[in-house]
């Protein structure tokens, strides 16, 4: 298969207001359209007591993946509400990127099923809605219901105003269903489409017949493309899949945000028919497009590999903001918050894309250049960027109201640029103009006023403008840093010394070597809040004008399962000792006293075999990379970026961690954005999310492994190429 034009962008049809909704499964507004695992729905929470029952399995809802509103299933809610007991269900809105902040104006709309013909209006349950650590009054689902109808679904509609103690500011956490009334029989309804709409949607008719622009087949994965008109009552995508070209089956919905989908079928060397329609705001559907067919074949291992790169390459291809560029982590009704960090490894993934032809390379050199005049008008300080900003204006988008600067955002952008600046090297005007203004705003970043209080090699991690008295941790160790002294240290105007290699990335403030390296974390940036106070708590002294950070060596020389590991083990996530070698090829480092090849191979096989020893879920041994979330339970979840991304240094493991999540777990777990953040396999659970350090990492690995590319863009960079002389002596 030598060329994947799986996600080739259609810029043409698509409108600014559709680029600012969620690039995901579905919109923010939507507590529950469908379970991304079969069985049961792991983001419902199921207690009784007393004579009261609610069926479930590990205290989560049932699913029914026969009888739903919209595909490709419903909950399923069987209850017995006894005059001696109580129950309740919460349906938990789950995001992490998403808070959805609800309008007085909205309505909440649920579609609810009755089958039970005994189900009277006064037995229906109630229903309220949870804030952190507040609750609405429960209100009567059956006072919102014109007519009680049995077997038949019923759209019912709650104005918001109608809840007391709503907090129209703060973030919504879960629906709670709750018992009502009293009898002793078993009732049973059937739960769908739980979302908050706007009172004034779009009520334009869809006339025209959908357009089911392209279909092709990738092993269990079918990839369908649509044309969208600029139709504002369109909400959803509808997909139906036939075996015979006669009975057609709804298998799947995807909002308007995306201009295509992978559909995952359950045969190869199998022929397969497709059609679509547009649904509006009522679920009114309009028209079917034309019938398209197509015949899944199954793919080499090269192909595969193809396959999953294409996908995360896509993530970032239709996850950004339209007039900045820049990617988009959160997604805010009223602005458009975008992340200099990530918006770097969009780069380096957008560069991969160009290069396996899956993304024009105008369209490319537009998406980067727009990024390049954002940034250049954007606000900064000694040429640093905040670590996330406001799209739109320009403006920094402090969190929790702390004006500070941060490095190591700012080298990850400005790593990423310097690749492009190398990469797209044609003597045209466009790819001219954004190697010269590249170079501007590298050349603006004042590395040298970026040190620590006594030391004129050791970078801060951030600065503040706020707050002068205020002094943040240092940078170093096997991380992140390592790209930002290196950047440092080949500064053309504003380098700090040489020394930094030794006494900056080779230490590590004491403010992390402990406490900090405990954090094991799949998005530490959506926990930076805690480390902030964290830091204050370890190290008050850090507000004195006399302070200077301690700071400690990383070598603390450690054997575990059989391996020598020289920065001892601290439990952290592997994707922070992978980060810096998205861009360093680490045999470049010729250092003499740590071998960073031999060290990390060292690091993965330790993680590896510490995972298969835990064993929590799966009997493959390919299938490895768990990170355990912070909480007293100890829940195990699998990271898919930690396996499969070890590829650039163990390529065969690298490679059957991809096969082996991909053929075990791919019909739940894997996606036209690529894997999903997390798999739960202790709680049959899957994320309805991505990170994309994640996609990032397993894009540009998969590329590392096989052709070298960032790598070698990397090491050609004409600054990074003199310092590696200088360090390290000529390249042999």
């Amino acid at each position: 298969m030598k060329q994947f034009y799986l996600f080739f962008l259609i810029f043409t049809v698509m409108t600014i207001g559709t680029w600012q909704r969620v690039k995901a499964d579905t919109y923010p507004e939507v507590v529950f359209d469908n379970s991304l695992v079969k069985g049961v729905y792991a983001k419902s929470k199921v207690s009784y007591e007393g004579r009261s029952w609610v069926e479930n399995l590990n205290r989560h809802l049932l699913v029914s993946d026969t009888l739903f509103f919209t595909p490709g299933n419903a909950l399923s809610l069987r209850y017995k509400s006894a005059p001696d007991g109580d129950w309740q269900v919460d349906l938990q809105y789950s995001r992490q990127k998403l808070n959805y902040q609800v309008e007085r104006t909205d309505f909440l709309v649920i579609k609810l099923y009755i089958q039970s013909k005994n189900t009277k209006e006064e037995q229906l349950p109630t229903i309220s809605i949870q804030q952190k650590e507040t609750e609405t009054n429960p209100l009567k689902l059956a006072s919102y219901i014109k007519k009680i109808t049995y077997d038949k679904w019923i759209d019912v509609r709650i104005p918001i105003a109608d809840f007391r103690n709503l907090h129209v500011k703060e973030p919504i956490t879960a629906m709670r269903f709750a018992q009502n009334g009293a009898s002793t029989d078993m009732h049973s309804l059937f739960i769908d489409q739980v979302e908050f709409l706007t009172k004034d949607v779009s009520q334009v008719k869809l006339s025209s017949p959908a357009i089911l622009s392209g279909i092709t087949a990738y092993d269990k994965q079918v990839r369908l493309q649509w044309q969208l008109p600029l139709t504002p009552s369109i909400r959803y995508i509808k997909i139906y899949r036939s075996e015979d070209k006669e009975n057609f089956q709804p298998v799947g919905i995807r909002p308007v945000s995306m201009q295509g989908c992978l559909d995952y079928v359950p045969e190869v060397n199998k022929t397969y028919y497709y059609k679509i329609t547009w649904v509006d705001y009522n679920y009114e559907e309009s028209p079917f497009s034309e019938i398209k067919e197509v015949k899944t074949k199954e793919l080499e291992k090269a192909e595969m590999l193809d396959l999953v790169q294409s996908a995360h390459v896509n993530y970032f291809v239709e996850n950004y903001d339209i007039n900045s560029g820049m990617y988009l982590p959160f997604r805010l009704k009223e602005r458009a918050v975008v992340s200099v960090k990530e918006s770097g490894n969009a780069i380096l993934s957008l560069i991969v894309g160009v290069e396996k032809e899956r993304i024009n390379r105008s369209l490319a050199v537009g998406r980067i250049s727009r990024m390049v005049y954002f940034l250049a008008k954007a606000q900064s300080h000694l040429g640093v960027f905040p670590a996330y900003f406001d799209g739109r204006t320009g403006l920094p988008e402090h969190r929790n109201n702390e004006s500070t600067y941060d490095i190591l955002a700012t080298s990850s952008i400005i790593e990423a640029l310097l690749v492009a600046r190398q990469y797209f090297s044609k003597e045209e005007e466009a790819e001219t103009d954004l190697r010269k203004r590249i170079t501007a705003l590298w050349e603006n970043i004042k590395w040298n006023e970026l040190v620590a209080p006594g030391y004129d090699d050791v970078l801060v991690e951030k600065i503040s403008v706020a707050d002068s008295t205020y002094h943040y941790p240092t940078l170093g160790g096997i991380n992140e840093s390592m790209n930002a002294y290196l950047l440092a240290m080949s500064s053309p105007k504003h380098a700090i010394p040489l020394s930094a290699y030794e006494n900056g990335i080779k230490n590590i403030d004491l403010a992390y070597s402990s406490a900090y390296n405990k954090m094991d974390s799949l998005a530490r940036d959506t926990v930076a809040t805690l480390m902030r106070t964290f830091r204050y708590a370890i190290n008050p002294l850090q507000h004195r004008p006399d302070y200077m950070a301690t700071r400690v060596s990383i070598f603390q020389d450690t054997i575990m399962y059989g391996e020598h590991l020289p920065f001892g083990f601290s439990g952290s996530t592997l994707l922070d000792l992978y980060k810096p070698f998205f861009t360093i090829d680490p045999s470049l480092l010729r250092d003499g006293k740590v071998n960073y090849e031999e060290a990390i191979r060292n690091y993965i096989q330790v993680r590896k075999r510490q995972d298969n020893e835990i064993g929590v879920g799966s009997t493959d041994s390919d299938v490895w990379g768990f990170y355990q979330r912070m909480d007293s339970i100890g829940n195990y979840r699998i990271n898919p970026a930690i396996g499969p991304s070890s590829m650039f240094i163990l390529k065969d493991e690298g490679e059957k961690a991809v096969l082996a999540l991909y053929h075990n777990y791919g019909e739940n777990f894997f996606t036209e954005y690529g894997f999903r953040a997390w798999l739960d396999l202790r709680n049959n659970d899957v994320s309805d999310e991505y990170f994309a350090t994640n996609q990032a990492a397993i894009t540009v690995s998969i590329e590392n492994a096989r052709s070298g590319l960032i790598w070698n863009l990397y090491k050609e960079i004409p600054e990074i190429k003199a310092l590696f002389t200088k360090l390290f002596g000529p390249d042999k």
